[in-house]
């Protein structure tokens, strides 16, 4: 199962976290898996390039972490555009895909 977490504070996100595998189908077919990771890729891409002082992204095998370290209104907006289609993606495949809030 993918796992996306997301810790928050008063509903503003502070970090995300994507980590493991969807198991929907075999190594190299697995739609949910690089559905997922073509979000993920494009959102380090998009906050790299835009809020590179704003943002620490990682990218490792099976996990990605976007930790917030500068809080903007337009970057939170960006989270939230990232979160939707990770949403979308759990309402399609929700046993492939979890997403858990925290509140720190």
């Amino acid at each position: 199962m993918v796992l996306v977490e997301i810790l928050q504070k008063q509903d503003r996100m502070q970090s995300i976290r994507i980590s493991g595998h969807a198991q929907y189908a075999d190594a190299g077919q697995d739609l949910v898996c690089a559905g997922v990771s073509s979000i993920g890729i494009g959102a380090l891409n998009a906050l790299d390039e835009i809020f590179s002082s704003d943002v620490r992204v990682e990218q490792r095998k099976n996990k990605i972490l976007i930790k917030v370290l500068k809080d903007s209104d337009t970057l939170q907006t960006t989270l939230r555009f990232l979160l939707y289609q990770l949403e979308t993606m759990v309402e399609v495949y929700p046993q492939y895909i979890q997403i858990k809030k925290d509140e720190v």
